[in-house]
């Protein structure tokens, strides 16, 4: 028996796919296309976890930058895209986190198989046009360093504000596998 082999990770410069997911907290549609028209700056996708403890460790950085970058113009979108859980878990989730929204379910991870999302987190940045300008981790974190050095997604959104590509366009993501069907 075979294993499946590990997603690619779309790279800066590459189109980020549109998709259109369910927002567990409002029950509406919320699409890629929709939120950079609506926000006029930019995107970042958060590839999202109920139950990872990487994922943990930055849920209260992204509640206050939710804020920060909403008022900048960017949009937050977190999309959960693990099989293993229900919008009943991230709704209860969001709840004790906090967090406002949107949480997009992804249940048959093809958000995540469309952009080769590897763990949660998982960031993507998109700017206006839809190329994605920055894939990877939020920072330098790891098993081995548990404190970071460097910001890598703050970076990313100032560069994206700016009109420019970061210095560092492409990192490795770390955290937990993304738990998909079959």
């Amino acid at each position: 028996m075979t294993s499946p082999a590990q997603p690619t990770p779309l790279a800066p410069g590459a189109v980020a796919p549109d998709f259109s997911l369910t927002d567990v907290i409002s029950g509406e549609a919320v699409s890629l296309s929709g939120a950079l028209a609506a926000f006029g700056r930019g995107v970042v996708l958060n590839f999202w976890s109920v139950e990872c403890p990487w994922t943990r460790y930055y849920d209260d950085y992204f509640v206050e930058r939710a804020a920060e970058w909403r008022e900048l113009g960017v949009a937050l979108l977190l999309v959960d895209s693990n099989s293993s859980e229900h919008p009943d878990e991230m709704r209860d989730m969001a709840d004790v986190l906090g967090l406002s929204g949107p949480i997009l379910a992804d249940p048959a991870s093809a958000v995540a198989d469309a952009y080769g999302a590897i763990t949660t987190p998982h960031l993507f940045v998109v700017q206006p046009d839809g190329l994605i300008i920055y894939q990877g981790a939020v920072d330098d974190r790891s098993f081995r360093q548990p404190e970071p050095t460097v910001n890598y997604l703050d970076a990313a959104v100032e560069a994206l504000l700016a009109g420019a590509y970061p210095q560092v366009a492409e990192t490795p993501a770390y955290g937990c596998t993304i738990v998909r069907a079959g």
